[in-house]
C-alpha cells in the first residue's frame, strides 16, 4: 500500500458543506482529496489562491484547503460547486481563512484541555 504524503482533515463547516453536495459532486471531490493525500504536491489539479489558500478542483467542484506542513496534513475548509470558467469569489476565500483559524484554535484548545487533565 502506498504511504500517504498528506492527511486531510476537515473543519466542521467543510463537513456541513460536503453533506449538502449532490452525490456526484461528493464522489468527485472525495476522490480528488484521496488522490492528493497519496500524490501530495504532484497532484495536478491544485491552484494557489490568495490568503495562503489552495483549491483542489476536479471538474466543477472545488475544495479549499491550507497546508500544515509541520504535521503533513491539509485542512479542508470548504467546498463549492462552480462553473468551470468562474473564479473563486474573494468572500469565499475570506470565510475559508476564518474557518481555518477557528479550527486551529479549537485544536489548540483541545490540546490545552488534555494537558490540564
Amino acid at each position: 500500500m502506498t504511504e500517504k504524503q498528506y492527511t486531510a482533515e476537515y473543519t466542521p463547516e467543510a463537513l456541513e458543506q460536503y453533506a449538502e453536495l449532490d452525490s456526484d459532486s461528493q464522489d468527485k471531490i472525495l476522490g480528488a482529496i484521496k488522490s492528493f493525500e497519496i500524490l501530495g504536491t504532484q497532484y495536478k489539479n491544485i491552484n494557489k489562491l490568495d490568503y495562503e489558500l489552495y483549491e483542489i478542483k476536479p471538474r466543477d467542484v472545488r475544495a479549499y484547503f491550507q497546508y500544515d506542513n509541520d504535521r503533513r496534513r491539509i485542512i479542508i475548509v470548504g467546498f463549492i460547486t462552480l462553473k468551470k470558467t468562474q473564479k473563486a469569489p474573494k468572500r469565499y476565500m475570506k470565510q475559508a481563512v476564518r474557518n481555518i483559524e477557528r479550527y486551529k484554535r479549537s485544536l489548540t484548545d483541545d490540546q490545552t484541555q488534555d494537558y490540564n487533565k
